[in-house]
């Protein structure tokens, strides 16, 4: 068996390029334009509309990260080695991760880029993923809609934060939006930063010092941000007032009414991927699509394949055209063999009701069998990663038959330390072909080329389950801590993110459990804070029975809508 570098099928040829086309002539554009705010605010806009003289839908896009340069903010990834953001199309005068004029406005719509509140040309206090900076977006909108220059309708675009300020706005109910269109974009902050319970320390700063903390409008605000990212230090329990608005703004979902395109990407753990799939079962539209997919999520976003397949959804929702889009699987995407092979599937609701959940049970021998084993057994692995011995335990499933897995995962398994009062379990599933070598896919957002199949996490203290989870995926309850002892095996459950992912017969999948990140964790996936101590033990059979569960889709059932 071969995995991470040693592997063939591990690259390390660099794919990211940046191609900017000059401004599309003949538009009529109103750069810096004020956009007044109910308390009298007035936030700095570029507006973009087609060369005729007449009122059109508009699509709007409200950035914390200057409406001007988009361009530099790409640049942060050229020091990344192997970085595969693949080749971004657009024109110069598109905003970083928002819709480009060039094409919009060539396709009879005009576009608005606004700086929020205390970014950019706009000024004020920033407070991002805060209802006020979303109520700032609701008088952007109805702003939008009463102007000469646009016919009543307005849609919104956008990628991360551009698209987690669009589900809130929506929730709001702003007259004259008609349509929605976040792409790979967060909601649940508490979740996304404190998944399974270990403070995720990397993401977030990374993305503020890099992208958020240099588009302020007052950079004496800069110390202000940084607090702001710093989870570390903050409340682990959900209840805690320091979450509240958090909450609020999460029961807000259900109220979103309008047509609403996600676009979620597989590829974008620990960020964005696994809030595009519950986004999608929560909000209130009757009518909703998810696209899923695992390239990179601006190429994705900005190619000719992403642009047709936004364009289709807004000329039917926001034009009324008859363009075939109402026939439109709810659910459709791609299922990844490989980094650049896969297949389409579809389907009408999430969960896919073709792919049924199967449980794989850990075995005494390392693999992962069909019924519960009977006789008990163990492996146990140095979970600081620094001792002798086991870095992980390992179990294995061959497939007999081409397996399609769309959908959630989850892992029970029952275990133990021989020192301190909790735990820190990092899960990975990879794939291995018929010849035991790891074959990878695009993971952090689509920069790493050299990805596992999927990821969970837990620290084993915050292991009590909510009410809110189902039997295809955990939802942890996040009350309270709940402490080891040591030798005393305890049972855990830990959500693993949504996949999209094609085995073939005779391929294998490789379940693996350790005390740290499971690598590529760069970027995206960062655990500064360790807690870990000595061994760690995953007992097995008898009593403590575990079991991997799996989405199933095979040759017997249907990738119909």
């Amino acid at each position: 068996m071969r995995e991470g570098a040693d592997s063939p099928h591990y690259s390390r040829e660099r794919d990211f390029a940046v191609a900017l086309a000059p401004a599309q002539p003949g538009l009529r554009r109103m750069i810096d334009h004020g956009v007044p705010l109910a308390d009298g605010t007035l936030l700095s806009a570029n507006i973009y509309l087609p060369a005729d003289d007449g009122a059109v839908p508009m699509i709007c896009a409200m950035t914390i990260y200057r409406k001007e340069e988009h361009q530099k903010h790409y640049a942060v990834f050229d020091p990344i080695a192997n970085t595969h953001l693949g080749v971004m199309r657009f024109s110069q005068e598109a905003t970083f991760e928002g819709p480009d004029p060039a094409y919009w406005c060539a396709h009879g719509y005009g576009v608005i880029h606004v700086d929020a509140r205390g970014f950019g040309k706009s000024p004020g206090i920033a407070k991002p993923f805060s209802l006020a900076a979303f109520e700032d977006y609701r008088d952007i909108v109805e702003w939008v809609a009463d102007q000469p220059w646009c016919n009543g309708k307005v849609a919104t675009s956008g990628v991360s934060y551009l698209g987690t300020s669009q589900y809130f706005l929506a929730a709001l109910r702003p007259r004259g939006l008609c349509a929605i269109n976040p792409w790979d974009a967060r909601t649940d902050r508490f979740r996304s930063d404190y998944l399974g319970g270990i403070p995720n320390t990397y993401m977030s700063r990374w993305i503020f010092e890099n992208f958020t903390i240099p588009s302020l409008n007052d950079p004496a605000h800069a110390e202000g941000m940084r607090a702001f990212t710093d989870i570390a230090g903050a409340p682990r329990l959900i209840d805690a007032p320091y979450h509240a608005e958090k909450l609020a703004l999460l029961a807000m979902l259900p109220d979103v009414s309008v047509p609403t395109l996600i676009g979620g990407s597989i590829s974008d753990q620990a960020k964005h991927t696994r809030d595009a799939f519950e986004n999608f079962m929560a909000i209130g539209a009757a009518d909703k699509w998810l696209y899923i997919h695992r390239d990179p999520e601006w190429a994705a976003y900005y190619d000719d394949a992403g642009l047709a397949l936004q364009r289709r959804f807004f000329d039917h929702v926001v034009k009324g055209i008859d363009n075939g889009w109402d026939e439109t699987p709810r659910v459709f995407g791609k299922v990844f063999a490989s980094l650049r092979h896969w297949v389409p599937v579809a389907g009408p609701s999430w969960p896919l009701p073709q792919a049924g959940q199967q449980h794989f049970h850990l075995g005494a021998d390392r693999a992962l069998v069909g019924a519960p084993i009977s006789e008990s057994a163990s492996q146990s692995y140095d979970s600081t990663g620094s001792g002798e011995g086991p870095q992980r335990a390992e179990f294995a499933l061959r497939f007999e038959e081409d397996v399609d897995l769309v959908g959630h995962c989850s892992l029970r398994l029952w275990v133990s330390v021989d020192e301190g009062d909790d735990a820190d379990l990092f899960v990975g599933l990879k794939k291995l072909d018929a010849q035991g070598d790891e074959v990878f896919f695009l993971g952090e957002s689509g920069n790493n080329p050299n990805d596992i199949v999927s990821r969970g996490w837990l620290r084993a203290s915050h292991r009590e389950l909510s009410p809110a989870s189902t039997p295809f995926r955990p939802v942890l309850a996040h009350k309270r801590q709940l402490p080891l002892e040591p030798g005393v095996p305890v049972e855990v459950t830990v959500e693993i993110h949504p996949t999209s992912t094609r085995f073939l017969a005779g391929e294998t999948l490789l379940l693996v459990i350790q005390g740290s990140s499971i690598p590529p964790s760069d970027v995206a996936i960062g655990f500064g804070e360790k807690i870990n101590r000595g061994k760690h033990t995953i007992h097995v059979g008898g009593e403590c029975p575990g079991w991997l569960s799996l989405p199933f889709i095979t040759r017997k059932t249907a990738h119909a809508a």
